[in-house]
């Protein structure tokens, strides 16, 4: 009988342990699978996929083209997707060679996130009276942000009726950007004769010229709150900007040019918003200002032209053109790669510094086997003088030189609007998706 439990007791120890391994085994293993490690066939709901964090994927392409599976992972509108998961083994090669770490692997379903302020769905943030519309609340479609900032004014129109009124010098609502959802809040808000106020950081437009796009989706008008119709034929950012303008210009809404929003704070019942002149006094405010937040610009002359841009996303849009990036960091030298998947390009990048330092080791390796392998121009210590309609002009160790152009993107850092959100006291959370489209 002794001799018996020993035996038991011995079995039982054998069996908890192994379990123990096992299950220290499963989940970790799966979730944090390093690239480029081959994740053995596992039963089909233990295959770990791909997590494509839409914020930072640039659609380039690099994993689409690493997987083997054909019809597993697609490009649609710009960004990667796994557009069959079924065909998804779980090698992890697209999370490997992706340049800007936009993909994962995770057992938990989730095939696309991005990270988001959290909104109700009156797109009231966590703090009372601070409202987040358009590109920064979601995904940047065009006609969605001119919609939310319709309906935000709609719901604020309601509660500026029923509340009382603050002290003498508030007006009803600032509105901090004039992009689609900006520019359709103080459409709304001139017509329903509100005490508004519309700070944009830079000229009329300026959303609409640092666009990423030279092309964009516009399947169907949309209805602009005080104008009509806005429909944009050939797809072309320039266009849009005329349209732009020619709304401004019809309407008599007022934007405040050249006045960057420095900080937002709740002081009791109403608002100050700080910029680099003043301070103001809002009952509420609508932050309507894009994800692209404040870009670091070169100060040039040329530089406000619609070919510059300050972000690139959908870089398989870009055909047989000539391209500079400007910067030394990995935004730049991950742009510029992507840019150069299309042979036909001629792409050049220029940095003023003469190492990148600032750059991950495998990206600097990246960079220097391309211009080995001469599918990028480099020109190191340099710097843009001008920019002109055809070309740009450079200046390299007291040269100056002119380069065909047909567009620039100017990749040098900047304030992101997430770190302006933080300061403000708005909540940040990574939200996944389904899909997405951008029109």
């Amino acid at each position: 009988m002794e001799s018996f439990l020993s035996f038991l007791m011995v079995a039982l120890i054998t069996v908890f342990f192994v379990q123990r391994y096992k299950k220290k085994l499963e989940v970790p293993r799966a979730r944090q699978a390093p690239a480029g490690s081959e994740v053995p066939n596992e039963s089909a709901s233990g295959k770990p996929k791909p997590v494509i964090n839409a914020s930072l994927c640039i659609g380039c392409g690099s994993c689409v083209e690493a997987c083997p599976e054909t019809g597993a992972l697609e490009l649609i509108n710009g960004k990667a997707i796994l557009a069959n998961p079924k065909a998804c083994t779980g090698h992890a090669r697209c999370a490997d060679v992706c340049p800007t770490c936009a993909i994962t692997l995770a057992f938990d379903g989730v095939l696309q996130t991005t990270r988001v302020p959290r909104v109700n769905e009156n797109f009231e943030s966590n703090i009372d009276g601070l409202y987040i519309v358009g590109e920064l609340g979601g995904m940047g479609l065009i006609k969605s942000a001119i919609n939310e900032g319709k309906l935000v004014m709609d719901r604020l129109k309601q509660r500026i009726e029923t509340e009382p009124h603050g002290p003498d010098g508030e007006v009803d609502v600032v509105i901090v950007g004039s992009g689609p959802a900006g520019l359709s809040a103080a459409l709304s808000a001139h017509e329903f004769g509100m005490k508004y106020l519309v700070l944009e950081a830079g000229e009329i437009a300026a959303t609409i010229r640092q666009y990423p796009r030279h092309k964009f989706l516009m399947s169907e008008p949309v209805t602009m709150p005080l104008y009509g119709k806005l429909y944009v034929a050939d797809g072309s950012k320039e266009t849009l900007l005329s349209e732009w303008e020619k709304i401004i210009s019809n309407t008599g809404v007022r934007v405040q040019t050249n006045e960057r929003v420095t900080g937002v704070r709740k002081n009791g019942g109403h608002f100050l918003v700080s910029t680099a002149l003043r301070e103001y006094k809002a009952r509420y405010v609508v932050l309507a200002m894009g994800k692209r937040g404040t870009p670091r610009r070169l100060g040039v002359p040329g530089e406000d032209r619609s070919k510059v841009s300050y972000r690139l996303i959908e870089a398989e849009t870009y055909e047989g053109k000539d391209i500079l990036v400007v910067g030394g960091g990995d935004s730049a030298i991950e742009a510029a790669l992507a840019l150069t998947r299309d042979s036909r390009n001629r792409v050049t990048l220029s940095y003023r510094g003469s190492a990148f330092h600032r750059a991950r080791d495998r990206n600097q390796t990246r960079l220097l086997e391309a211009e080995q392998q001469r599918k990028l121009c480099l020109i190191r210590n340099s710097h843009v003088v001008e920019i002109t309609e055809s070309t740009v002009r450079l200046s390299a160790e007291a040269h100056e030189m002119d380069i065909p152009n047909d567009f620039v993107f100017v990749l040098i850092g900047g304030e992101s609007p997430e770190e302006f959100l933080k300061k403000t006291g708005v909540e940040i959370v990574e939200k996944s998706l389904a899909s997405f489209s951008f029109s």
